[in-house]
Formats: structure tokens, C-alpha cells, sequence
């Protein structure tokens, strides 16, 4: 009997889907398919930064009206721009008319600080706001103006500057008084008049023969050096705060003179006397400092109890290492002899200039009554101030002597 056979007869049993699967090769989806699922990370956007930002500012160790010209904005530009552009352009060392200011922008002012001077009314700090968040801060002779974008900034300072500044006046200059109070060290300037100057010509017969040349010496040492000690000795009425006035008037262009009164040398010692210096060092950049302690006997006395800090001030900044970063020239007039000071003062390299004011004899004074139509009682020798103080015979310009004239 013929048997039939079906086609895969010979081709042994049939392959199940396993032994099927076993030979096929794995592919990259089948793998991918039994692969453990791993979490990723979100991908991260990009956010633009946002114009109003909300911060904590810690108002209590905040100036009310102002920082340090060198250092941040004050608060209400600071709170307006956020971290939004802002551009500031400044213009330093003038003279601003602010009774003008104050007639034309009062509605605008935002913060001021002024106090009563001999002067009038000074004014210590001014913050103008104006439209478009415009400020403009007046720190004494110094203008900020803060603007979104740098040209707006200086075309505004230009204009407020040609608008409200005062020029310069054409005078002897003026030296500036310093003034202790709560809220730091602050100055107020008092200006000397032409008529205050000594006559070049008659140094000689003033304050003796060849006092002209120290006269000129004096002048080169403090257009050319930075720092240094230098003492005016002599009896009052000899003539030192006559002279003080006349350099005064003599370097004013180039240099800044600040007086500290007798009553004030604590201010030598003063936390914040470095600050001070720091401030008026960029406010100034262009000028050389020139210190003036009158009558700084109870200063620069051997040190005691009551001078200790004093002495070591005017050491320091005089001829330490604060004498490098103050660059400071510091004049004491005093009226004792040179030999009670204290002697690290005086010794040798310390001390920069030592100029005697003597009282004259009997003949040069009267030839300088004679010029000044005055007449002089017989004595053995004179001081200025008695020269210039006694009865005039007649009419003449007299020369005034000392701060107070």
C-alpha cells in the first residue's frame, strides 16, 4: 500500500516559536523593550530675568541719605533700578548755586540734609528725582547722576552743571574747617580775601633777613613732597597764622588747606579720621591736603597722659605707614619752645620744616611803623601784632593779622 507523505515529511519535527526565537538575532528594539526603564531629568528652561525683584534690605545699617561718594548708590536709586541698567556719571569739585536748585526742583528733592553754617546754610547731601528714573545726588562739590542708559547720564550731568554751577571766584582761596559732631567729621569752608596777602617783597623786613628764601624753599617742599611734619615756633603775634593765610592764598589752586581748632585735635584719633581722608582723597584727586593744628602745644607736648593718642596720631600719619596712603602735610604752630615737644617729633628725619617766628628788635620795627604810619611806644623788641595794632598817625590799608582779621 502506497503510503503519501506530507511535504515536511522529511525535514524532522516542527520548530516551535521558542527555537525560532532562538536564532533570529536580537535586534535594537527587542533589546530596548527589555531594558529597565531609567529616570532622566527634566530638561531645564531658560528664564529671562525679571525687571522687578523683590529683596530684603536691612535698613538699619543703611546711610539715610547717602554713602561714601566712592562707594554704592544711595538707597533710592538702589531701590528703583533693582538689577535693571543703570549708568552714573559724576562730576566733582564744584560749587553748586542751591538756593537756585531749591526754587527750581523743590517738588523733585526726595532727601536733604543742610545745617546752619557762619555761611548760611549748608548743604551736606541732595537726591533729585526726576522722570524716566532719573536721580541726580549732590554730596557737597560732588554730582552723581544715575540714567538707564550711559548718554542720557552725561547729558544730564552737562546740563544741570552749566545750569546750576557756581564759577570759581577770583580771590585768595579758602581753607576749610573741620567739625567733630555725632555723625562723623564734616567741613565747612570759609573763604580769605585778597587783601589778606603778605607782601613778598617785604617778607624780610617782617619776619627778618633771608626769611624770603625760606619762604621759597617752603613753597617747592610742599608743591613736591606728599607728607611730612613741619612746625611753626613763636610767641603769639609773631606773625604764623599771617603766613599760614598767605600760602593759602599762594598754593590754593593746587592744594586744599583744612584747619583743625585747638579745641578739636581729637579728631586726630577719630575712627573715622582715615575714612575722611579717604573720601576727600577721591573727591580732590587733583589737589595735595595741607593740615593746619594752631596753638598745638598741648599736641605735640612730651607725651603724657592727656596727648598719648595725639603724638601717636601725627606720628603715623606723618612720617608711617599711614603717610603713604593719606599724603598729608601737617602744619602745627605753636607757641612754646620747640625743646618741650615730645622728642620723636623733632628728631632727625621725622621733622620736615622748622620755621622760628622771633619778635623783632626795636629798629626794624620802627622802620616798619614808619611805613605803616604808626607810632610805637619804647620797648626792647615787638611783635607784629603790636605793630599793627597800636594808634595809626593817618589813613593807610592795614594788613590784617592772624584767622579772625
Amino acid at each position: 500500500m502506497n503510503q503519501t507523505s506530507s511535504p515536511n515529511s522529511n525535514q524532522g519535527p516542527p520548530e516551535t516559536a521558542e527555537s525560532e526565537q532562538k536564532k533570529a538575532p536580537p535586534t535594537w528594539d527587542s533589546l530596548a523593550s527589555k531594558a529597565p526603564k531609567i529616570a532622566t531629568a527634566p530638561k531645564k528652561t531658560k528664564h529671562k530675568p525679571v525687571s522687578n525683584v523683590d529683596f530684603t534690605c536691612e535698613l538699619s545699617s543703611m546711610p539715610m541719605f547717602s554713602s561714601p561718594f566712592s562707594r554704592a548708590a544711595p538707597v533710592p536709586v538702589i531701590a528703583t533700578y533693582g538689577i535693571d541698567s543703570a549708568h552714573r556719571f559724576c562730576m566733582r569739585n564744584r560749587d553748586w548755586d542751591f538756593h537756585r536748585i531749591l526754587l527750581d526742583k523743590k517738588d523733585q528733592i526726595c532727601r536733604s540734609d543742610r545745617y546752619p553754617a557762619n555761611s548760611g546754610i549748608h548743604w551736606r547731601d541732595l537726591i533729585i528725582e526726576e522722570d524716566n528714573k532719573v536721580f541726580l545726588h549732590i554730596e557737597q562739590c560732588d554730582l552723581s547722576v544715575y540714567a538707564p542708559d550711559i548718554d542720557s547720564a552725561k547729558n544730564i550731568a552737562t546740563n544741570f552743571a552749566d545750569k546750576y554751577s557756581v564759577p570759581p571766584k577770583a580771590d585768595a582761596g579758602c581753607y576749610n574747617l573741620l567739625c567733630l559732631s555725632n555723625e562723623g567729621i564734616d567741613t565747612e569752608s570759609v573763604p580769605l580775601q585778597d587783601r589778606n596777602k603778605l607782601d613778598e617783597e617785604k617778607m624780610d623786613l617782617f619776619y627778618g633777613e633771608g626769611f624770603s628764601e625760606k619762604n621759597e624753599a617752603f613753597i617747592d617742599f610742599l608743591q613736591t613732597q606728599r607728607s611730612g611734619l613741619t612746625i611753626f615756633e613763636g610767641t603769639p603775634g609773631t606773625g604764623k597764622t599771617s603766613y599760614i593765610r598767605h600760602l593759602i592764598g599762594k598754593l590754593y589752586k593746587t592744594h586744599r588747606f583744612y584747619f583743625i581748632p585747638p579745641a578739636s585735635t581729637s579728631v586726630l584719633t577719630n575712627p573715622e579720621f582715615i575714612r575722611f581722608w579717604s573720601r576727600q582723597s577721591a573727591s580732590y584727586s587733583n589737589h595735595r591736603f595741607v593740615c593746619v593744628l594752631e596753638d598745638a602745644d598741648g599736641a605735640l607736648m612730651t607725651r603724657d597722659l592727656d596727648n598719648r593718642r595725639e603724638v601717636g596720631a601725627i606720628l603715623n600719619i606723618t612720617d608711617g605707614l599711614l603717610a603713604d596712603f593719606l599724603k598729608l602735610q601737617v602744619i602745627c604752630s605753636i607757641n612754646c619752645s620747640s625743646t618741650e615737644i615730645d622728642p620723636a617729633l623733632i628728631r632727625p628725619g621725622r621733622l620736615s620744616t622748622h620755621l622760628l617766628f622771633d619778635r623783632m628788635p626795636s629798629w626794624r620795627a620802627q622802620r616798619i611803623a614808619e611805613e605803616v604810619g604808626r607810632e610805637l611806644p619804647l620797648q626792647k623788641d615787638y611783635s607784629l601784632a603790636e605793630i599793627f595794632n597800636t594808634p595809626a598817625t593817618g589813613l593807610l590799608n592795614k594788613p590784617r593779622i592772624g584767622f579772625a582779621a
